[in-house]
């Protein structure tokens, strides 16, 4: 199996090293006071306070969830690179890395269904509301976090560090071969980005042609929400993967140079995958403090309550039914006059 002796290209014992755990436990720290925290209101927000919720924030509220779990783990992750060796154990090891990937899968997920869920409420309203009363989103919902369950599985062979070593950490990749190494990279950058991603921004493209002919204010802030969420998490995750196809680079040419780059960048761009995960909250409470109100405490509840009544409002298929129903009603009042008058 190729491998590169990393020591090489970078001296465990050099400057740098604690400059990047510095570094990386500083922005790691960041993400967990905002995000933790912003998280827990969104979810408050919308489970203890919405009476109606709609599919697009039924999805914000699960994606809050899935932030809120990977975020949870960070004060173990930044405790390792303050102290330079893990402490709890192997199993408790795999542990957090499987709940961080299957919760990065389910965030991925959500993200490209709640674009999926955009795109139908422009260009095929009557089909969404048809789903929305068959409860299709819900139910594409459970299997999103079933379907990451299961993703999150394989990542638990490759998370086999070697306790013997002096000082142990805990390792998220451990591979017996290129082709092991190559073929987990893989799945794992095209399931979880580059397919979804594909769909996004299709997604997108046709939508943003279509957001500029639209002349309803309310509904074009809701995209915008929306469109932030999206653009964020792309902007998060591309260096991640992109470092991801730089290792697969590195192991087909057999070239440590590039390990070395993987090695140094890796680092910075799992602190961007975090990051995500509390950037989300932030946005909501920008619209919401842009919201007139009596009350500063309310404005979150306040904005997804105006996200389901803006969607209510467009809800083609219950105008049409509120149509047929009145016109019905005048039908049946105008026979019964006639009747009362022969």
């Amino acid at each position: 199996m190729f491998s590169c002796n990393l020591s090489a290209v970078v001296d465990e014992k050099s400057p740098y090293i604690s400059i990047k755990s510095v570094g990386s436990c500083t922005v790691l720290s960041l993400a967990f006071i905002f995000g933790v925290p912003g998280n827990i209101s969104v979810m408050w927000s919308i489970y203890g306070k919405l009476k109606n919720i709609s599919v697009t924030v039924l999805l914000i509220g699960h994606l809050a969830l899935a932030d809120f779990l990977i975020l949870l783990t960070l004060p173990i992750w930044i405790y390792m690179l303050a102290v330079n060796k893990w402490v709890f154990g192997q199993v408790f090891c795999k542990v957090l890395a499987y709940v961080i990937y299957s919760n990065l899968y389910v965030s991925v997920f959500l993200i490209t269904l709640l674009s999926i869920e955009r795109f139908l409420a422009v260009f095929r309203p009557f089909q969404l509301q048809k789903w929305i009363r068959q409860r299709v989103f819900q139910k594409i919902t459970i299997f999103i976090w079933i379907a990451s369950a299961l993703l999150g599985i394989h990542s638990i062979p490759f998370l086999s560090p070697i306790q013997n070593d002096q000082p142990f950490k805990c390792v998220l990749h451990e591979y017996t071969s290129n082709t092991q190494k190559v073929a987990f990279i893989l799945l794992e950058t095209f399931v979880g980005f580059l397919i979804p991603f594909c769909i996004i921004i299709v997604c997108y493209i046709y939508l943003w042609r279509k957001l500029r002919e639209m002349k309803f204010v309310g509904k074009r802030k809701t995209d915008k929400i929306i469109v932030m969420v999206v653009g964020t998490y792309v902007i998060c995750w591309i260096p991640y993967h992109i470092f991801n196809i730089v290792d697969v680079a590195s192991v087909l040419l057999g070239t440590c140079s590039l390990q070395g780059i993987v090695d140094i960048g890796g680092t910075i761009a799992g602190a961007l995958v975090f990051i995500n995960s509390c950037l989300n909250p932030l946005f909501y409470f920008y619209y919401a403090f842009k919201m007139k109100s009596p009350t500063k405490i309310f404005r979150l509840n306040m904005l997804f309550e105006n996200i389901f009544g803006m969607e209510t409002e467009q809800n083609p298929s219950e105008n049409k039914e509120n149509t047929t129903e009145r016109t019905n009603k005048d039908i049946i009042e105008m026979a019964s006059s006639d009747l009362q008058m022969a």
